[in-house]
């Protein structure tokens, strides 16, 4: 089964209501204002203001209530149009630690651009918060390699934990997401305002 962060209708009427309530609060008043109906101009500018209060408010509220993306293994998982699944989990004790290599599969759900993930940190998580970083292997095809449109890719990631966790979690973060913050405003989508980011079950 492969998962979306969200559907393109969700990404368009969330793109619109926000584009509409930034015309009634700026383009439209200005204009109104310009043909001195000033009254006229505070009355839209109240009802735009008005319409993207409640629309941030229904956003914030669905995004704390709505439960968080967990992907089991063997299922895949879409950012966009880049995509990653785990097949399988090797566990390998070290010392006083684990090594966790991750039998993966990348791939682009686009059909006319190429995509990668480079710049994303990947790291496991535990049930505690705790963070275990990637760590490269030079042998293994990069997991921010360049992918073909519906290009698919296999490879591996490791990463290497303390003993004694319960529960790990694959997730990552992309400093990208900040050029790209109007993102955070699609309806429903697992990277929202304020929503919990989704995970890929390791353990």
């Amino acid at each position: 089964m492969v998962i979306h962060e969200e559907s393109d209708l969700v990404a368009i009427l969330s793109f619109f209501i926000t584009i509409l309530g930034a015309v009634n609060i700026l383009l439209v008043p200005m204009g109104l204002f310009a043909f001195r109906k000033f009254r006229t101009a505070a009355k839209v500018a109240a009802i735009g203001i008005g319409w993207v209060a409640l629309y941030l408010l229904a956003l914030v509220t669905v995004s704390v209530l709505s439960p968080q993306t967990i992907v089991k293994v063997g299922d895949s998982y879409c950012a966009d149009i880049w995509c990653i699944g785990i097949d399988k989990v090797n566990a390998t004790p070290r010392g006083q630690g684990i090594v966790y290599r991750l039998d993966v599969h990348i791939f682009s759900d686009a059909n006319t651009v190429t995509t990668s993930a480079k710049g994303v940190s990947f790291f496991l998580i535990d049930e505690g918060g705790h963070r275990f970083p990637l760590i490269r292997d030079p042998s293994v095809v990069p997991v921010d390699v360049t992918l073909n449109p519906r290009q698919s890719v296999n490879t591996s990631l490791t990463f290497v934990t303390t003993s004694g966790v319960r529960q790990l979690f694959l997730t990552a973060e992309d400093p990208n997401t900040d050029r790209f913050w109007w993102t955070k405003l699609y309806f429903g989508s697992d990277f929202s305002l304020l929503h919990k980011p989704p995970l890929l079950r390791v353990l």
